[in-house]
């Protein structure tokens, strides 16, 4: 074990003998920077949720939809144009200078490349031009973060979900709404850490569950409400005392369901029972993860995050999206098929010894390229031979040792680092690392990154919130043609047909709140990605787990909670 102090932050940190074998493994030098700092450098170079109007820099398209505010000078082409076949970037080469720092290079070229509207598989993508950060989408809309999807709507962090709205971190489901960390769940509503349910209501952490409502830690359970064992006939009766298609009744039983919640013991971290030695958070069928957060089938990984495609192995420093990727080094949306990969940030698909890049589709041994389809043996964009670049990138990486890149403040980005943070192409409050690790724009300034503030957009409210109908029976078609104010935020939203379609479909009345407000209110029901040291509230046994030690919940270790759970 060796002890390093963070380059970034200035704290303490700890390099185990298993992470020495993994840089040795994929020939890399230790890290400077502390996991946390690590994490969050990763994520400042993602943007998901802030999406802007801006015109395509090649065919001149009005008002398409881009991560890219038009505040930021930066070449910007439309999803058609970028993902076109007349050209693949190498008509963009730059002749690397010897004389000068690569990665100070690096950072000019990033400036006279074509960089893509959204960050999406858009060949992959059928009716779903409303969305961000997915592949594999189907009549979707205002879906993030999200995989093999069809007709969802305002939901992010997905695989394989349909017909549902308002989701966040789903897998394997169908006809949901309103639902928070869900596995394989069916016809389930305002529900959380539920894991093959049927027909369930307003539970939580439930497992196997048909036909119950308002229950919390049950395993293979019928016709149950807030714990309690009815009858067939009985359950169905009681239900109907709910008024279930009103939306003031479910916003009072939801209150309701999350007090009852709370009165039961939590697990220390949330996940399946088909998890094999893990730590983290939100962990799913995976073995030998360590220091994991949102992760499905990862295996042999350490300090690895929201994996949402299975699967994952040997990788470290990794964050988002797997579907079988391998040896895999501080990189951010690398998947689909890559191997050995490092410090990139999106490199797919079948990305192969990929280093220091950005957006290299389909590309195999290249160094410090941006922008680039389909090529092989390139280093900032120009092409080599196998000779020339193997040789040329060996020197690379040994004069990144010699005469490091150094930012504003100081520190140094030899190779074996990401991505310096001045490179990444948003304010730092643009960011999912924003989401997660919030910093005020002193911080942010202190941190080495911009600020953006957004430009905010003034439209005629024709309706309040408190005038949509109740139910979605006595809603009518023309509430298509309606700007809503927010009964939170005031701020004006609508309702699209599909979506309209699909709260008749789920007999689910309409929202009187804005998306962004309904969002936030799923993602603050998320622990966050990072493990607080906590005592067992029944055993009091020493734990990790994402509950901070002064939140109220009662967190139980894992033996504790599986004798404690029905």
């Amino acid at each position: 074990m060796e002890t390093k102090n963070c380059q970034n932050c200035k704290k303490d940190f700890t390099i185990e003998p298993d992470d020495f074998g993994f840089y040795e493994k994929i020939k890399v030098p230790p890290p400077t920077w502390c996991p946390e700092c690590r994490l969050i450098r990763r994520l400042s170079f993602n943007d998901v949720w802030s999406l802007y109007k801006r015109d395509c820099a090649k065919c001149g398209k009005k008002n398409m939809l881009s991560v890219f505010s038009p505040q930021r000078k930066r070449i910007v082409y439309c999803q058609k144009c970028w993902w076109a076949d007349d050209w693949d970037g190498t008509e963009y080469a730059k002749e690397y200078d010897q004389t000068r720092p690569f990665l100070a290079q690096m950072k000019e070229f990033l400036d006279t490349v074509p960089w893509p509207a959204l960050e999406s598989a858009y060949l992959t993508l059928e009716n779903s031009e409303y969305t961000n950060a997915v592949a594999y989408q189907k009549n979707t809309y205002m879906t993030f973060w999200a995989d093999y999807c069809e007709n969802t709507f305002y939901s992010s962090y997905l695989m394989t979900l349909k017909d549902s709205a308002d989701c966040y971190r789903m897998k394997d489901c169908e006809l949901c709404y309103e639902d928070v960390g869900c596995n394989k769940c069916y016809n389930t509503f305002f529900s959380e850490e539920c894991d093959s349910c049927t027909d369930t209501w307003f539970s939580r952490s439930c497992a196997g569950c048909v036909n119950c409502f308002g229950c919390v830690n049950l395993r293979n359970k019928s016709y149950c409400i807030f714990n309690e064992q009815y009858s067939r006939e009985g359950y169905f009766e009681k239900l109907k005392e709910f008024n279930l298609d009103s939306r003031s009744a479910l916003n009072g039983i939801k209150q309701k369901a999350r007090a009852f919640w709370d009165t039961y013991p939590r697990r220390a971290y949330s996940g399946n029972s088909l998890n094999v030695n893990v730590t983290g958070d939100y962990v799913y069928e995976s073995k030998n993860a360590k220091n994991a957060y949102m992760v499905s089938g990862v295996e042999d990984s350490r300090y690895i995050g929201w994996i949402s495609v299975p699967s994952a192995r040997d990788c470290y420093d990794y964050t988002g999206w797997g579907n079988g990727a391998e040896l895999i080094y501080e990189c951010m949306i690398v998947g689909e098929g890559a191997n050995n990969v490092k410090f990139c940030y999106q490199s797919w698909p079948n990305a192969l010894y990929n280093e220091y890049c950005i957006y290299t589709i389909a590309s195999k041994n290249v160094f410090g390229c941006v922008s680039l389809k389909r090529k092989e043996y390139c280093i900032l964009n120009k092409e080599y031979s196998k000779e020339e670049y193997e040789k040329l990138a060996a020197h690379i990486r040994e004069d990144m040792v010699k005469n490091p890149y150094i930012d504003a403040l100081g520190r140094e980005w030899k190779y074996g680092e990401f991505l310096p943070l001045d490179f990444s192409p948003f304010a730092y409050n643009e960011t999912v690392a924003h989401r997660y690790f919030p910093k005020t724009q002193e911080e942010v300034a202190a941190y080495g990154m911009d600020w953006l503030e957004p430009e905010t957009n003034q439209y005629a409210i024709t309706k309040k919130a408190d005038e949509i109908p109740d139910t979605i029976t006595g809603t009518k078609d023309e509430i298509v043609n309606e700007v809503i104010a927010c009964e939170s935020c005031n701020k004006a939203f609508r309702v699209v047909s599909n979506e309209l379609s699909l709260m008749r479909k789920l007999s689910m009345p309409l929202p009187s709140r804005c998306p962004t407000c309904r969002q936030k209110e799923r993602f603050d029901r998320t622990n966050p990605p990072k493990l607080y040291d906590r005592n067992c509230d029944k055993c009091g046994n020493a734990m990790k787990t994402g509950y901070a030690p002064n939140r109220p919940e009662i967190v139980y270790c894992e033996s504790c909670y599986q004798q404690e759970i029905v």
